[in-house]
């Protein structure tokens, strides 16, 4: 099942035109090594500019990755659920539940990057923990240490699970155990050495800091004054998890009412307490910090952990029988998936992966091929070096560059929107109407 997603995700990035707007990013940030990029921590580029230089720059080198990283969590997900539970029927169940939590079917397969591979770190922080309750041994320690360093530097909001696992010990014996062992400091001591130099650079780089700080605050604030009066942020946070285990409790709840399957009373154990220190430790930081927007996806690597919490709270009496209705349904899912941009396109359905920037792209060769080419944002700078691996491309929008980067002698730079400058300096010396989905008009400058 995992070997076979990874094939499909690689194949789905091959019927696009146009890369998704995560891999655009990646195609433009991984032209660098940075300590980080945009809002987020670098792990996750860095593991795709190891991947380029290994096979080159081209769709699959990104779809690879990601594809990996989905197969991976696949994985990871049945080893955790199989030691946790004891029993491998569950196991397989555990996977093929995921089919009722859309958000990850449709983002993972097309979009996610980082928030997939916090996905998978967050799976593997389970099983280390878990093999800890078991055994308190020194590769134990070391395992967790690792594991919360390489969280740390995949996604900034990991955080949150390292104060719940904290909230956890307070009232949980074996998560207070594993913490308040002689060896914890050998876990604090990786930690430490894996995060030390990005916090660093965070703290040297402070105009980086306010950009990150802005961008936070426009990805979960609300402009609209009506929201911010009658959504607060605990409605928030409880439509979006009602969204996102809505399909998965709504399917439990129906077989269960046709007394197909049997729920089950279960003792609270570390799985429990860390569950409900999750949910209130989001809870908390949504509402101190006031967040008005809260986006499924999010939510989603905090979540996937759970699904061997509720796999253990179900009886399925004809196991095999079921379980084959779950993998065929699997198999419908990846082949939806498989044909889905190339179907959208034959129906009319409007995407911009339909529209390909080989025009830009030939227009900056033909006309503009001895300049440095910057571009309007780091999705279109993504494309345009996707059809151009050996030339370096720029990005108007990209924060995180350092500024002795950007002094170019002679560069043609392109603009959505003319430029409002009366003088000669301003007037844009090309154009290109009618691009894209929304047909743009572009506009190209040079100095």
């Amino acid at each position: 099942m995992a070997l076979l997603s990874l094939l499909v995700v690689v194949g789905i990035s091959l019927t696009k035109e146009a890369m998704e707007l995560e891999d655009a990013e990646q195609a433009y940030y991984s032209q660098w090594w940075r300590w980080g990029y945009d809002d987020q921590p670098p792990l996750y580029t860095w593991l795709q500019i190891g991947l380029n230089q290994l096979i080159g720059i081209s769709k699959v080198s990104f779809s690879l990755l990601r594809g990996s990283i989905f197969a991976s969590i696949l994985f990871v997900l049945f080893a955790l659920s199989k030691a946790y539970l004891q029993d491998k029927d569950k196991a397989v169940w555990t996977v093929l539940m995921l089919l009722c939590v859309p958000v990850f079917i449709d983002f993972t397969f097309r979009r996610l990057s980082h928030t997939a591979l916090l996905c998978l770190v967050m799976l593997l922080t389970y099983c280390a923990v878990l093999r800890l309750i078991r055994k308190k041994d020194l590769l134990g320690y070391l395992l967790l240490g690792t594991i919360l360093g390489i969280g740390i530097l995949t996604k900034y909001n990991y955080a949150l699970f390292m104060a719940a696992l904290g909230f956890s010990a307070l009232v949980d014996k074996g998560i207070r155990e594993i913490l308040w062992h002689r060896y914890i400091w050998i876990t604090g001591g990786v930690l430490a050495v894996l995060t030390y130099p990005h916090l660093q650079w965070l703290v040297q780089n402070q105009n980086y800091v306010t950009e990150l700080r802005e961008s936070i605050v426009a990805k979960t604030g609300n402009t609209d004054p009506q929201g911010i009066l009658f959504i607060t942020p605990f409605i928030s946070y409880s439509l979006t998890l009602l969204k996102l285990s809505g399909y998965l409790v709504g399917c439990t709840a129906l077989l269960v009412a046709l007394r197909k399957w049997r729920l089950k009373m279960g003792t609270r154990d570390w799985f429990y307490t860390l569950f409900v220190s999750q949910l209130t430790t989001l809870l908390l930081f949504f509402v101190v910090l006031h967040v008005q927007k809260v986006e499924t996806r999010w939510l989603l690597p905090l979540f996937l952990p759970f699904m061997p919490l509720l796999a253990r709270r179900i009886h399925i009496p004809d196991s095999k029988k079921w379980s084959a209705i779950g993998f065929y349904a699997f198999l419908a899912v990846l082949g939806l998936q498989l044909i889905r941009t190339p179907a959208e396109k034959v129906l009319g359905i409007p995407s911009d992966v339909h529209f390909g920037f080989s025009p830009i792209s030939e227009k900056l060769r033909k006309d503009y091929d001895t300049m440095q080419w910057v571009l309007p944002d780091v999705t279109y700078g993504g494309n345009i070096r996707l059809l151009n691996p050996d030339r370096e491309i720029f990005s108007m929008d990209d924060f995180s560059l350092p500024s002795e980067k950007m002094n170019f002698r002679k560069k043609v730079w392109i603009q959505m929107k003319a430029h409002k400058g009366n003088g000669k300096k301003y007037r844009p010396l090309d154009s290109l109407g009618a691009f894209g989905r929304k047909k743009q008009m572009l506009f190209f400058y040079a100095d």
